[in-house]
């Protein structure tokens, strides 16, 4: 087997083999740099129906990473095309490895994504050599994927804060529910603008429906709530008695915060 064959095979391009390689030396950083061209019987599917499309519109040569290569980082260069599809028009072909207009392959996602559970985004990006934006577009679309729409059943309990995810004193506003530990909605700021639309998420009949909101010490929560729920008991508190609780001191607390930062695409605190 001749070595491009090898790498073709091993690499699992589908519909694609390597047609040139070569090995560069970037600062410090060895990059093994592979080309690929298209089988000749492979066919091409358009990504918005996917069916088979009957001609190509255009071929557009794309730079991708890959998972690494021993101790070289990995670099397709990817012809990619836009097929003519007879139902939605010019349309970015099909591949079951790159997802449209990604620059990463779908495995490299993938590891990023697990190893951002684990780890901080920075370093994460540190240690793939990706921008700290483009790992976390990954983990924030992997949260969305995994967490779905939230459910709103149910509700009668909740509990709103405030946390800073910039500097420069941004913050945030947080709403969740103490019983099951889930974060309901999360809004950039801490004015009653932010919180409003929660309230319209939630509707009159799952407002009329809570018994208790516990907040900070904030009057925009407290007149919002007034405005949109005034039959709970309302309880203030300080962000200094929070740490006692749970939800607030333990880890799930601080999935529940990536949860909350991954629907704003506020990810910069991690």
């Amino acid at each position: 087997m001749a070595p491009n064959e090898c790498i073709s095979a091993l690499g699992g391009w589908e519909g694609f083999e390597v047609c040139e390689w070569r090995q560069e030396r970037r600062g410090i950083q060895s990059w093994c740099v592979l080309r690929l061209r298209r089988e000749r019987t492979a066919a091409a599917y358009c990504s918005g129906c996917w069916r088979e499309a009957p001609a190509i519109h255009d071929v557009e040569w794309r730079t991708v990473r890959d998972l690494p290569l021993f101790e070289h980082a990995v670099e397709l260069e990817v012809p990619r095309l836009r097929v003519a599809c007879a139902h939605c028009g010019p349309r970015l072909e099909l591949l079951p490895w790159l997802q449209p207009y990604a620059r990463v392959t779908c495995r490299l996602a993938e590891s990023v994504s697990r190893l951002c559970a684990v780890i901080a985004i920075r370093q994460v990006a540190a240690y793939f050599g990706l921008n700290w934006k483009t790992v976390k577009e990954i983990d924030k679309r992997t949260l969305e994927r995994r967490l779905g729409p939230v459910d709103l059943q149910g509700v009668t309990v909740i509990g709103m804060d405030e946390f800073a995810i910039q500097r420069g004193h941004r913050y945030a506003t947080v709403v969740i529910e103490p019983a099951r530990k889930r974060v309901l909605s999360v809004g950039r700021g801490r004015s009653r603008e932010e919180l409003r639309p929660f309230f319209t998420l939630l509707g009159p009949q799952r407002c009329a429906a809570l018994q208790a909101v516990v907040m900070d010490m904030n009057s925009a929560y407290e007149l919002e709530v007034r405005l949109h729920a005034p039959k709970p008991r309302s309880s203030t508190t300080s962000s200094t008695s929070w740490p006692s609780t749970p939800a607030r001191s333990s880890i799930e607390y601080a999935w529940m915060r990536r949860t909350a930062c991954a629907q704003t695409g506020a990810l910069g605190i991690w």
